[in-house]
């Protein structure tokens, strides 16, 4: 057994990983470490509509064809109202057939085929997403899955959060010290935890299909951006 040890030990001198180094560094030294934590809450100024063309025929070949035709005309729409085409995607493309039972219950018959194309548009001006909805839905949208909303500005946000969170654990770190007669040394690590976002919740779908021919209400409410990072200092006398 001590043979082994030695051969690790061994092993490790000539070849040392950066994290091993770390860790061995941290540990071979009084340390504490502690959690800092910032968050902000920012307005969205992006909206994100995703939306689909559905369409049903008694033929593949025709079903494809008319959805096509439909998905065409819903994009032209989209751009004509200044959306540029980096904010349009395209989530999916799908081609079923559509089966119901017969009058006896006791089959299926196939009813026809349904095609489908979704879209994803992003809008910049979040104010105006809910007329946009309203005007796509007249062009040919009739399904409206989801809206989500963003902050265009969010890496700037998350450096300032950073600093925050850093300092953030600097004073908890101190707060602990005074009792035990200790000071804080250098730093041993940081490990930056990941960021999220917390969003408002988002209206549903099912509210856009049945509203009235005005512009369709979204409150985007207020987003929230965290980040936490965990700093390991030394403790000197």
């Amino acid at each position: 057994m001590r043979g082994h040890i030695r051969f690790a030990l061994a092993f490790l001198t000539f070849a040392p990983s950066a994290a091993a180094a770390q860790a061995a560094l941290k540990d071979s030294v009084p340390h504490i470490s502690v959690v800092g934590h910032a968050s902000t809450e920012v307005m969205p100024d992006i909206a994100t509509i995703s939306l689909a063309v559905e369409t049903e025929k008694p033929t593949a070949a025709e079903a494809a064809a008319a959805n096509a035709s439909a998905a065409q005309a819903l994009v032209a729409a989209i751009k004509s109202q200044g959306i540029e085409g980096r904010d349009i995607q395209t989530i999916s493309v799908t081609l079923s057939p559509d089966y119901e039972d017969d009058a006896s219950r006791t089959k299926t018959v196939l009813r026809g085929y349904i095609a489908r194309n979704s879209l994803a548009v992003r809008v910049h001006a979040v104010d105006k997403a809910g007329a946009i909805a309203r005007r796509l839905i007249d062009a040919g949208a009739n399904q409206v899955e989801d809206v989500s909303f963003g902050y265009e500005h969010a890496d700037d946000a998350y450096d300032k959060l950073r600093d925050e969170a850093v300092r953030d654990a600097l004073r908890r770190a101190k707060d602990y010290l005074p009792s035990v007669g200790l000071s804080l040394g250098r730093v041993l690590e940081i490990a930056p935890m990941e960021g999220n976002v917390g969003l408002s919740a988002a209206p549903r779908a099912a509210a856009y299909a049945r509203a009235a021919e005005t512009s369709i209400p979204l409150e985007p409410g207020t987003i929230t951006l965290q980040t936490d990072v965990q700093v390991t200092w030394e403790l000197t006398h």
